[in-house]
C-alpha cells in the first residue's frame, strides 16, 4: 500500500511566492562577472535591511541570524523540485493526478507533475527553506522589484525561528484539506507583513487598515495571476489550490487579527485552523467549530479492489468540485455547508483510473438538500450529460427532488457515477462498476462513518 500524504499541489502552493514581482521572461544575458557580483551583494545587504522594516512591521524578533543566498531562476526551481522529491514518491505523484482525473478535476491526458513544476518555475520569485534555514533570492531581478517579496519571504524566516515552520510544512497523511489550512495561515500572514511592507515604504499608515489591506491584496494577487500563462491556462483544481492560502489566508488573518496587535496572530500559529472552512469562515475557527470525522472498511462487495489513497477534500475544493456542473455563483454556496468527508480511491488489477468514494456530512439537512442537487449535475457533467437549465436535463428529464432519491445514477461504459443521500450524509462515487453500484452504496451507509465531533456511530 502507498504511503499516504496529502495533496502535492497544496505543498507546493506552500512555496511560491505570489507577487507582481515574480514574473520574467526567463534569465536574463550574462551580465560581467563584477556587475554579478555587486548585484548580489546589493541582494544580500537588501535583507538586515528589510528584516529590520519586518520585525517593526510585525513584531517577531529575530533570534539568530539566517542563511541566505543568491541564485538564478534554474537552480531555485530545482531546489524547489528537490525539496518536493524528497517529500512525494513518483508513485504518490501518479496516484494523486489519476484521483483528479476520475473526479473530472483534470484532462485524461493532463501530465500532473509537468503542470505543477510549469507553474512553480512560471511564479517562483525565490524561498525561504526551513529544512535548510536558508533564505534563497532570485538573481535575476534588481533588488527594488523584490523587495515586497523578500519582506513576505523573511516573515517566513522569522515564523520559522518561532514557531517552527517545518512542523506546519511537513505532508499530512490522509489530511489534505488541514494541510492547506495551516499553510493559509503561515502565506496569509506573510503576505499581510508583505502588504504592510508595501504601504509603509509608500508612506501609508497602515496600522488601522487591515481589512483594507486585505481586500486589496487579493485583488492585487489576482490581477497579478491572470497575467501569467500557465495559470491561465491551469486546471480550476490547480489556481483555486494555488491562489487560497495567499489570498484567502490574507482574508483569515486579516479578520482574526481586527484591530487587536500582531500577536493575536502569534497565537494562531500555536493553533492553527484545521479545515479551509475555518479559513474561508474565520468565525468557525473563533467559534471552534470542528469537522466531523469519518471512517472507512475495505468493502466486501467490491472484494478485488485494494485503497490506494484517502484524503480530506474540504469545503474549498467541493466548491471547485461542483464548479465543473454548476457557476461559481451557485458552487460556492452548495459548498458552504461542508461539514466533513472522506475520500477514499481504491484500484483493481489491470485497470489505471481508480474507484473514488467520497463520504461527506453538512451541517444541515438545507445544506444536504443544497450539495445533493450540485452533486447529481456534477454526475451528469462526468458522465456527459451536463447542459442543465435547472433541474431539468437536456431531454426533458426531471431531476429528483433532494433527499427522494434512493439513488442517483449515471453510466459511462461499464462504470457508473453515482450520488446517494441518507440524512445529513451524502455518498458520491465515481467509477464504480455499474452492476455494484446498489450493493456498494448499501455497504458504504451500513459500515463506513461520517459523524460530526463528539456524536458517536449509529
Amino acid at each position: 500500500m502507498l504511503r499516504r500524504k496529502s495533496s502535492l499541489l497544496l505543498v507546493l502552493g506552500g512555496l511560491l511566492a505570489l507577487s507582481s514581482s515574480s514574473r520574467g521572461d526567463g534569465d536574463p544575458s550574462p551580465a560581467p562577472t563584477s556587475e554579478v557580483k555587486a548585484g548580489q551583494q546589493a541582494l544580500l545587504g537588501a535583507v538586515d535591511e528589510i528584516t529590520r522594516k519586518v520585525v517593526a512591521i510585525r513584531g517577531l524578533p529575530t533570534k539568530s541570524t539566517f542563511a541566505r543566498g543568491v541564485l538564478s531562476r534554474q537552480e531555485i526551481t530545482q531546489r524547489l523540485k528537490e525539496r518536493i522529491h524528497n517529500d512525494f514518491s513518483p508513485e504518490e505523484v501518479k496516484g494523486e493526478a489519476l484521483v483528479l482525473k476520475r473526479m473530472g478535476l483534470l484532462p485524461l491526458d493532463a501530465d500532473y507533475e509537468k503542470l505543477l513544476f510549469d507553474l512553480l518555475s512560471e511564479q517562483v520569485a525565490g524561498f525561504y527553506d526551513p529544512y535548510r534555514k536558508t533564505l534563497y533570492i532570485a538573481d535575476w531581478l534588481p533588488v527594488e522589484m523584490q523587495r515586497p517579496a523578500l519582506a513576505h519571504e523573511i516573515q517566513h524566516a522569522l515564523q520559522d525561528q518561532h514557531f517552527d515552520l517545518k512542523k506546519l510544512a511537513k505532508p499530512l497523511k490522509s489530511e489534505g484539506d488541514r494541510q492547506l489550512a495551516q499553510s493559509s495561515v503561515v502565506e496569509g500572514d506573510g503576505t499581510a507583513v508583505m502588504m504592510e511592507f508595501a504601504a509603509r515604504s509608500m508612506g501609508t499608515d497602515s496600522a488601522q487598515l487591515p481589512t483594507v489591506l486585505a481586500r486589496l491584496g487579493r485583488q492585487m494577487m489576482q490581477l497579478a495571476l491572470s497575467t501569467t500563462p500557465s495559470l491561465q491556462q491551469a486546471p480550476p483544481v490547480l489556481r483555486e489550490s494555488l491562489m487560497f492560502p495567499y489570498a484567502a489566508g490574507l482574508e483569515f488573518v486579516a479578520a482574526v487579527r481586527g484591530d487587536k496587535p500582531w500577536s493575536r496572530i502569534d497565537a494562531v500559529f500555536r493553533d492553527p485552523p484545521i479545515s479551509t472552512e475555518q479559513v474561508i469562515h474565520p468565525e468557525k475557527y473563533l467559534s471552534g467549530e470542528k469537522p466531523w470525522r469519518g471512517t472507512a472498511t475495505a468493502l466486501t462487495s467490491l472484494p478485488q479492489f485494494k485503497e490506494q489513497r484517502r484524503d480530506v477534500l474540504g469545503e474549498l475544493m467541493f466548491k471547485v468540485w461542483f464548479g465543473k456542473a454548476l457557476p461559481e455563483r451557485d458552487a460556492e454556496p452548495a459548498a458552504a455547508g461542508w461539514g466533513g468527508d472522506l475520500l477514499v480511491s481504491m484500484t483493481q488489477p489491470g485497470e489505471t483510473l481508480p474507484l473514488v468514494a467520497v463520504l461527506s456530512g453538512w451541517d444541515t439537512e438545507k445544506d444536504a438538500d443544497e450539495a445533493e442537487q450540485a452533486a447529481q449535475k456534477l454526475v451528469l457533467n462526468l458522465t456527459g450529460q451536463a447542459g442543465l437549465t435547472g433541474q431539468t436535463g437536456k431531454s426533458g428529464e426531471k431531476l429528483p427532488a433532494p433527499g427522494k432519491a434512493t439513488l442517483f445514477e449515471r453510466t459511462s461504459g461499464d462504470r457508473a457515477f453515482a450520488v446517494a443521500r441518507r440524512g445529513q450524509r451524502l455518498l458520491i462515487l465515481c467509477g464504480v462498476p455499474a452492476a455494484s453500484t446498489s450493493a456498494v452504496v448499501a455497504e458504504i451507509f451500513k459500515s463506513w462513518t461520517m459523524n460530526p465531533p463528539g456524536q458517536a456511530a449509529p
